[in-house]
């Protein structure tokens, strides 16, 4: 696993897994607490307590894509994950991921079906090979990937991705379905971005409505976000995390459904969505990205809104036209954004395009967002 320069003693951190012995990750983040799996382990719970990353003298740089997991005919997941292989480097950190981490190849099939379903169904499903162990290699196979789920991780066993992470596999890196994340970089750790990684599931799709059959409605009332009132306790969570978070050089929200352009409109067919554009205007937040349009697309910073909505669900599914409104969009393009932060007032931002398999993948489209310090000043 790869080695990231850090200022303090970490090289070797135990990792305590539920059933297993101890044993020696290099990693990033500060404690053996840290990896605690809590007693009461409904992954529906938020996380108790923020992971603590330190980085040195480095650069804040990484990648960030989602709905990749996909693998029919039509699909991109080879080309993007070659296209991200060539873009990761040394100075890669680590991979944001938000969420459709499964696919399944013929829907014509039942969601649960034995050999070709949506999501996973155990932690030893082949598809942890066919879909991630097997595809992603280079860096991509020695830096940590954050993750979210998306819907179609939902429709079967999504338990069984947070427990993949504590039983199996630290670099698919999910403790829990809400988590945060204080990353501290640049000199003497100087700079700090906080990342708050969320399941809009909840928020996206109401119960009392939701009437297709396969697993979704299920897994909200087994993990206790079916009403209101538990959906409200997230937000006031998400909420908190922000509060928390007010001395950070930098603050990413990362969840799977799309707020870029025409999609923060408050609709039906996406439930509580519309609350959350607000809530990051409240707290400064500097990026929300998210996916689930297959698509790249963005909505940046303007007179109205200090936030920047990064679209980045063209990671291999099947392409999708636009949310519409937007900034600067791409659709049905395969590709992913490459962040860079190096001294902590501007970050760079690339969408990478990988739509052909013969040749190289390219810039379509960069720009720069400023600190949420600089909007305080």
């Amino acid at each position: 696993m790869k080695c990231t320069e850090i200022l303090i003693v970490l090289a070797q951190v135990s990792f305590l897994m539920n059933g297993y012995d101890s044993f020696y990750y290099r990693t990033p983040i500060k404690g053996t607490d840290k990896f605690r799996k809590p007693k009461s382990h409904n992954i529906g719970l938020p996380y108790p307590i923020p992971f603590e990353e330190y980085y040195g003298n480095k650069e804040l740089d990484f990648l960030a894509f989602a709905d990749w997991g996909e693998q029919k005919p039509e699909s991109g997941q080879f080309q993007v994950a070659k296209a991200l292989q060539a873009r990761a480097n040394e100075k890669t950190l680590f991979i944001v991921n938000a969420g459709d981490n499964f696919y399944q190849k013929d829907n014509k099939l039942p969601y649960n079906d034995k050999i070709d379903h949506e999501g996973v169904l155990s932690i030893n499903d082949p598809k942890w090979h066919k879909y991630w162990l097997n595809v992603y290699n280079g860096t991509l196979k020695e830096i940590f990937w954050y993750m979210v789920a998306g819907n179609h991780d939902w429709y079967t066993n999504v338990t069984a991705q947070v427990d993949y992470f504590w039983e199996k596999d630290i670099r698919f890196f999910f403790p829990s379905l809400y988590y945060s994340r204080r990353v501290h970089f640049g000199r003497n750790n100087d700079i700090l971005a906080v990342f708050i990684h969320i399941d809009t599931n909840p928020f996206y799709y109401k119960y009392d409505a939701y009437s297709s059959k396969d697993g979704m409605k299920r897994n909200l009332l087994a993990l206790k976000l079916h009403d209101k009132e538990h959906v409200d306790n997230r937000l006031k969570w998400i909420e908190d995390q922000l509060i928390t978070a007010q001395d950070a050089d930098w603050i990413f929200v990362v969840g799977h459904h799309p707020l870029v352009g025409a999609c923060q409109t408050e609709h039906p067919s996406s439930y509580l969505m519309h609350k959350f554009p607000p809530l990051f205007e409240k707290y400064n937040v500097s990026a929300y990205i998210g996916g689930h349009v297959h698509d790249i697309e963005l909505s940046e910073a303007n007179s109205t809104s200090s936030v920047t909505y990064f679209g980045v669900g063209g990671g291999g599914a099947t392409g999708d036209d636009t949310c519409g409104d937007a900034t600067w969009s791409a659709p049905f393009t395969f590709g992913f954004l490459h962040i860079n932060i190096p001294h902590g007032n501007i970050l760079h931002f690339n969408y990478i395009e990988a739509n052909e398999t013969d040749k190289p993948s390219h810039i379509v489209h960069s720009g720069i967002v400023h600190s949420r310090k600089c909007h305080e000043k």
